[in-house]
């Protein structure tokens, strides 16, 4: 950032003969490049004006480039009284964005193209054949005018005759939505990948993914080529995917594995999203969207050696951001986050095209112990108190449809009933810590709904957990 500073002397200085003067800079950050001009002027004062600005002045209006019209713009308008107001906002507005702490890299193109080489076992010092920019002889040639550079080789990618690129990227959002890609291997198309389950479908898929044709769908605008929402659009409202996902026995013996989409889909969402569902359910929830990422409760000895490489300042976030949804969860590459690692979330180091998902005690461990799962069943417990009803059996059948969407059967609700009157039996008596269950610490609590008590509070935590621990809770279907 450019800095402008002038020094005066309190007194008049100088011999007959000239004189010598010596300036010593200190500075804790790295000076980039400095001046230093003198003047036997007794007025002299900084140019008010940026050296960005200067510079765009000294050039004719019609030459300057885009951001030296901006940057003239922007200091002119710091300077009109009436628009203080408004630089007031724009100011809030840019102090909601983070600044990069580190420098910028942007990529230039070479004046002369360096050589690159086919290293002998890979040893760098040992060069062998020179190879050039190119594709595949059996593909489209890459256009040559553009020298092989990388922006060729997008346009090549997204070119009509590269399907491959938007089979692709519509197998990997149909996979998204049904669980299972119409081409298995999503990592793979090459010959080593698996068939496509229905490969006129997914050309079709392709084609109106580049050239959007259909008419079924609803829109307010034609779409656009390469519009990913006109996709989304399209799957979310195909009767194959609002179909039910309830399987019969004739089937599931036919087609265990639902290859022929008779059936919706039904699988376990991914560790963000359980995360976000126990949020969304409990009314914990902060749909905030953008700023930077938080640092959800983890255990401290995560962040120290020897489990961690150095010591890391981890400070559990605080406030609304404390549920903001676990896409903003900060992610360390030597510490992943235990709740998404848990759920199969890959390290933030490799490239993922598909998850694992796996089913083991662990899970049911987290949905059960970890920190925001626990204040989420609190969180529950209260708004079915609050909301629920004026008897057991309503809030019992409130809380199951918060958390699965739909009402209990006769027998869900009976168990359901039965394991709350229980608990308040067990708490009643006084064999566990009602304070600390309802609220974490030894502390009475605060705020109850109208008519309840710190018993009840605590039973319908226990109640609030089962409710989120459930497969149907986490299950897409």
């Amino acid at each position: 950032m450019d800095r402008k500073a002038v020094f005066q002397a309190t007194t008049n200085f100088g011999f007959a003969g000239g004189t010598e003067l010596v300036f010593s800079l200190s500075c804790h950050d790295e000076i980039a490049c400095f001046r230093i001009s003198l003047t036997t002027a007794t007025n002299a004062v900084a140019d008010p004006l940026p050296r960005q600005v200067r510079e765009a002045l000294a050039l004719p209006r019609a030459q300057r480039t885009p951001a030296q019209k901006a940057a003239v713009f922007s200091y002119w308008r710091s300077t009109v009284p009436e628009f203080q107001e408004a630089n007031a906002r724009i100011e809030k507005l840019w102090k909601e964005y983070p600044e990069a702490t580190g420098s910028t890299l942007a990529l230039h193109a070479r004046p002369e193209r360096r050589d690159t080489m086919v290293l002998k076992r890979g040893d760098w010092l040992k060069p062998e054949q020179r190879v050039t920019p190119g594709v595949p002889s059996f593909l489209h040639p890459m256009p040559e005018s553009d020298g092989g550079s990388r922006l060729a080789l997008a346009r090549w990618l997204v070119d009509r005759r590269s399907p491959t690129t938007a089979r692709v990227f519509v197998n990997r959002v149909w996979q998204a939505y049904f669980g299972t890609a119409l081409v298995n291997t999503p990592e793979d198309f090459g010959l080593q990948a698996d068939a496509p389950s229905h490969p006129e479908l997914l050309d079709w898929l392709a084609c109106e993914f580049m050239e959007p044709r259909y008419q079924g769908c609803i829109c307010d605008t034609p779409p656009e080529p390469w519009s990913i929402k006109h996709l989304h659009r399209l799957l979310a409202n195909s009767a194959t995917y609002r179909q039910s996902s309830q399987v019969t026995p004739a089937l599931q013996q036919r087609d265990p594995f639902n290859r022929l989409l008779a059936r919706g889909a039904r699988f376990r969402v991914e560790g963000e999203v359980v995360r976000d569902i126990a949020l969304a359910a409990s009314g914990l929830l902060n749909p905030k969207l953008g700023g930077p990422s938080l640092y959800a409760p983890a255990p401290a000895f995560l962040f120290v050696p020897p489990t961690s490489y150095d010591t890391f300042p981890w400070k559990d976030a605080q406030g609304p951001d404390r549920y903001r949804r676990a896409f903003y969860t900060f992610r360390r590459r030597s510490t992943p986050y235990p709740m998404l690692q848990n759920f199969d979330a890959p390290n933030g180091d490799v490239a993922c095209v598909r998850r694992v998902r796996s089913n083991t005690p662990l899970q049911a461990l987290t949905t059960l112990n970890e920190p925001v799962f626990v204040e989420c069943a609190r969180a529950l417990a209260r708004t079915i108190l609050q909301n629920g009803g004026s008897n057991e059996t309503a809030r019992v059948r409130y809380g199951f449809r918060r958390a699965t969407s739909r009402w209990p059967t006769a027998r869900e609700q009976t168990e359901l009933l039965d394991l709350l009157r229980r608990q308040q039996d067990y708490l009643g008596e006084g064999w566990a810590n009602v304070r600390e269950l309802a609220t974490g610490t030894n502390s009475v609590p605060t705020d109850l709904p109208p008519g309840s008590t710190p018993t009840q509070l605590a039973a319908y935590t226990v109640l609030s957990r089962v409710l989120l621990n459930l497969d149907e809770t986490i299950t897409k279907e």
